[in-house]
């Protein structure tokens, strides 16, 4: 374990580096909650990839109207290149699963590399299916890379301060689909720059990677599981028990929180083409819902370490679902004023809840199974998006997109339920004891965890 501290040692951060990183906005937040400069460095950074990871996912939204007519796609029909698009992640999750046997580190880094990359291409894709080709390629980095930045984020974090990292995260996913909206509602579309533009500026993430490589230190976790021998040795190991039930419970939830992908991305579509709203004012409304979602994410994440997961994630996923009913159903005549507010809530629900329920993927499986874990989740994910634009693509053939968005919305109702009465509430454990893992000390940061007291039968039992 000695050597695994060292290597994180020259991370500690200088006096100049730590006034320095007090002009972040979060950091006073941090700071209170015991977290050292050498964790607000690495949330940081994580937060540099999250923000990209929130841009490049929203340009099919912010722009679909004009990407539509760009490539000549009814509204079914791009629904239904949505949904190829979205089966991207399925390959991501080998990438992903490389993780738990070369390292956290090294497979984000070249995850970034490969979303980017795609993203400059996509930018000159001719026609439809070559869109498609590209989208799906970057999908399967970008899903990666997600996993990846949760997955440190958790093993670094202390238990006290675990939520706060991952509302820290969100806000920055967030702050980055603000971005996207800004730059092409804001900036492009009314000087009539093309869409491809914003798959152009994609591609400066290159340039981070080169920062993550000096900066950017391995999961002191897996470091430690790596050196104490105790990577599994295939995969199928996450489906013995305890695992399989928790394995079985994020997948599903995660699936059925994914149902409302068509909505989300056919919403500004929509306030476009119902609601008669330009692309600069449907952008426009976009970033103003927004912006209070922005503190309330790190506020939400602080909130859920304080009172437990489930109610917070609930409380929020329930916000969201009467924001959408709104957003969808009220009469058209009614306007801005109370499309916005919907909006608002909607926006505001799901940023809040996102991180809470991603803490779960991470808080129930060992550091030897974190990244299948991931893997296996966001699998789910993509299917639960794919499902839910392949479906929107046969039901908007003969229903509204308001009707459309109001069937799928039962999924998310059906995960609130099963987030409420079969979850446990993890805050404030360290991952040795929510994962049943605790087989030894494991350094993180600069302090040392004693051993959990609990093996993985105890743990299983108290669930």
């Amino acid at each position: 374990m000695t050597a695994v501290r060292a290597s994180h040692d020259d991370q500690t951060a200088s006096p100049a580096r730590s006034r320095a990183l007090g002009l972040i906005p979060w950091v006073p937040a941090a700071r209170r909650r015991g977290l050292t400069d050498v964790h607000v460095v690495m949330l940081a950074l994580l937060s540099a990839a999250a923000f990209f990871d929130g841009y490049d996912t929203s340009i099919r939204s912010v722009a679909l109207t004009q990407i539509r007519g760009d490539l000549g796609l009814t509204k079914s029909a791009a629904s239904a290149l949505m949904a190829v698009v979205y089966f991207g992640a399925l390959p991501a999750m080998a990438v992903t699963r490389w993780a738990d046997r070369v390292g956290r580190r090294r497979m984000l880094l070249i995850s970034i590399v490969g979303y980017a990359s795609f993203s400059g291409l996509t930018a000159l894709a001719p026609n439809a299916g070559v869109y498609a080709a590209f989208q799906f390629l970057q999908q399967v980095f970008l899903v990666a890379e997600s996993a990846l930045v949760w997955t440190m984020a958790a093993e670094e974090l202390p238990a006290d301060a675990r939520g706060f990292g991952f509302g820290v995260l969100g806000m920055n996913i967030a702050l980055g689909t603000g971005f996207a909206a800004i730059l092409y509602g804001g900036v492009f579309d009314p000087a009539g720059v093309s869409w491809r533009w914003l798959y152009v500026v994609g591609v400066p993430p290159l340039l981070l990677v080169a920062v993550l490589r000096r900066r950017l230190a391995e999961s002191h976790r897996f470091e430690a599981a790596r050196e104490g021998g105790r990577l599994v040795d295939t995969w199928r190991r996450i489906l013995d028990p305890p695992h399989r039930r928790w394995l079985v419970l994020v997948v599903v939830v995660t699936f059925l929180l994914q149902l409302t992908q068509q909505a989300q991305t056919f919403a500004l579509d929509f306030l476009q083409t119902d609601r008669g709203l330009s692309a600069s004012t449907a952008a426009g409304m976009l970033v103003v819902a927004g912006l209070p979602g922005i503190p309330i994410l790190v506020a939400a994440g602080g909130l859920s370490d304080r009172f437990g997961r489930r109610v917070v994630a609930c409380g929020f996923a329930f916000m969201t679902m009467i924001g959408g009913a709104g957003f969808f159903w009220l009469p058209a005549d009614w306007g801005v004023p109370a499309l916005l507010p919907c909006m608002s809530l909607t926006l505001v629900g799901s940023m809040a809840s996102f991180p809470v329920v991603q803490t779960y993927t991470a808080e129930l499986f060992p550091t030897a199974l974190r990244g299948s874990a991931s893997s296996w989740s966001s699998t789910a994910g993509v299917l639960g998006r794919t499902a839910s634009l392949g479906l929107a693509a046969v039901l908007l053939t003969g229903f509204s997109q308001s009707a459309t968005a109001t069937f799928l919305g039962i999924g998310p109702v059906l995960a609130v339920v099963l987030i409420a009465t079969l979850f446990p509430d993890t805050h404030g454990r360290e991952l040795e004891d929510t994962s049943g893992e605790g087989d030894g000390a494991v350094a993180v940061g600069p302090v040392v965890l004693p051993p959990a007291v609990a093996g993985a039968e105890a743990v299983d039992a108290a669930f």
